[in-house]
């Protein structure tokens, strides 16, 4: 049984190690239509609006009539917005929070429209996502147009960040249907990005690429460089789920090279992170920890809090992949917080996954169940199809550990049935190896082996080599140890 051990501390082994770091905080990158002509120099400037009501001091009151025209000729009335402060505002709220703010026809609005519109902007600043529906739902009485079309963008991110999906979709949708209808191109692609968005979260993968693949069509025909690497970078997370990682880095390289070329900072920190993340599936840790830490340079130099959320929780997996759970668990930490600063719920439930696998890995299995039941929870009210898997698996590998053989598979089989939901190659190959020790563990050699060799074709599919190795090396270890049980 020396044999069989061996390959079964291997297996073990491989699953504190790459086995569920699912749920990757991956850089979703909202579609970047509303600003023709971006001004780097006012980004990451926090702007703020000019208080009204200031008392005005000095005044020599002699009656109520000389006060009238004395005050109105001497107090220093409030001046509306410009068009480069907003610009400011809404590039801050970008940098912040990892999202484009389309605001086309807006910043140029009458009072009726612009300031409830500007006082949503602050409430966004702030996290604060009822509150700035309110004031985009009031500036929506006087609005025409594409500054409707913004409008419902605006109300979509504020339901998308929180992991409203459904009335994220509504307002999404909305916002395109009126686009087309007002012939407004940009706030159309804007609309479709988004609505792609939504669907990958979902793990609709084949209607994320649809609605990608239409908005970087329009994109491309309107000349609008920032929109269009922003579309080739999501279409790039979208193979990445898919497992064809060859797609994917030919995606992220040539949203890195536009977003270079255009200057565009913030959209050179998520192409840099999403290629890491490629990297770090494919098994070189080493390239995926340089493309992770110089996307992170950037977010913190731009103070692009989202941004450095994710970028910290996948330099945590890196971590965790080579055994370093100390650092692993600090960054997590990190992004947990920022994660909930802003109120994003998905990434929450991710960075709790990922420090349930680092407790796990120590042993501690009632924080990790803890953790991952926290996930799980935050998954299923936002309807998160792969987080949902994610979570599931990592809970099957608790109760697989304390040896509740019947819950842990109750687990792994909603997992899987997921996984082929969805069409996450990765994933499943993942679900299966849990499956395969499980069975393995229940004494059933052959159909452990079954799974864990699939799980190696679906590796060997999408480039995992890393992962292929070590797997292929703990199979050959089983098959050794298989006449040694049988005697």
């Amino acid at each position: 049984m020396g044999i069989l051990g061996s390959a079964f501390g291997c297996i073990r082994w491989f699953l504190s190690a790459v086995v569920r770091p699912l749920g990757k905080p991956i850089r979703t990158r909202i579609p970047k239509a509303g600003r023709r002509k971006p001004s780097s120099g006012d980004r990451g400037k926090r702007s703020r609006f000019p208080k009204i009501g200031k008392t005005t001091k000095g005044i020599l009151v002699f009656s109520v009539p000389i006060l009238v025209t004395v005050f109105l000729w001497l107090y220093p009335r409030p001046s509306r917005i410009s068009e480069d402060d907003i610009k400011a505002i809404v590039d801050s709220l970008s940098q912040r929070s990892g999202h484009e703010i389309y605001t086309d026809g807006l910043p140029s609005a009458p009072p009726a429209v612009f300031d409830p519109f500007a006082r949503g902007l602050e409430f966004m600043a702030q996290y604060k996502w009822d509150e700035a529906i309110n004031e985009f739902r009031n500036s929506m009485k006087e609005a025409k147009a594409s500054q409707l079309v913004a409008l419902y963008n605006l109300i979509g991110l504020c339901y998308y960040t929180p992991g409203k999906l459904d009335s994220a979709a509504q307002s999404f949708d909305e916002s395109r249907m009126l686009a087309r209808g007002f012939g407004d191109t940009i706030g159309e692609a804007n609309a479709l990005g988004n609505l792609g968005l939504v669907y990958r979260t979902r793990g609709d993968l084949e209607k994320a690429e649809e609605h990608h693949q239409a908005a970087l069509k329009i994109d491309r025909e309107i000349g609008n460089k920032e929109s269009e690497a922003n579309q080739l970078g999501n279409l790039g997370l979208v193979y990445q789920t898919r497992g064809d990682l060859e797609k994917a880095e030919e995606h992220h390289q040539a949203a890195l090279k536009i977003d270079r070329e255009i200057r565009n900072k913030q959209g050179e920190a998520s192409d840099l992170g999403n290629l890491g993340l490629v990297y770090q599936t494919r098994g070189d840790l080493d390239k995926a920890e340089e493309h992770l830490q110089a996307a992170l340079k950037i977010d913190r130099e731009i103070r692009n809090k989202q941004g450095e959320a994710v970028t910290l929780g996948n330099l945590g997996l890196v971590y965790q992949t080579r055994g370093d759970l100390e650092k692993a668990e600090e960054h997590h930490q990190a992004a947990l917080k920022i994660h909930r600063e802003i109120g994003n719920k998905e990434s929450e439930a991710s960075d709790l996954g990922n420090l349930g696998l680092v407790y796990q890995t120590r042993g501690d299995l009632d924080k990790a169940e803890e953790h991952h039941q926290a996930a799980l929870k935050i998954d299923r009210e936002i309807r998160n199809k792969q987080g949902e898997a994610n979570q599931l698996g990592n809970l099957g590998l608790v109760y697989q550990t304390r040896g509740d053989l019947k819950k842990a598979e109750e687990h792994h089989q909603a997992a899987l049935k997921i996984d082929r939901e969805i069409g996450n190659k990765e994933s499943e190959a993942r679900t299966l190896i849990g499956l395969g020790m499980l069975r393995i563990q229940k004494g059933d050699l052959q159909s452990g082996l079954t799974c864990l060799e699939q799980a190696l074709r679906i590796f060997r599919e999408i480039g995992a080599e890393r992962d292929a190795r070590i797997l292929e090396d703990a199979i050959r270890q089983l098959r050794n140890a298989k006449p040694l049980q049988e005697e």
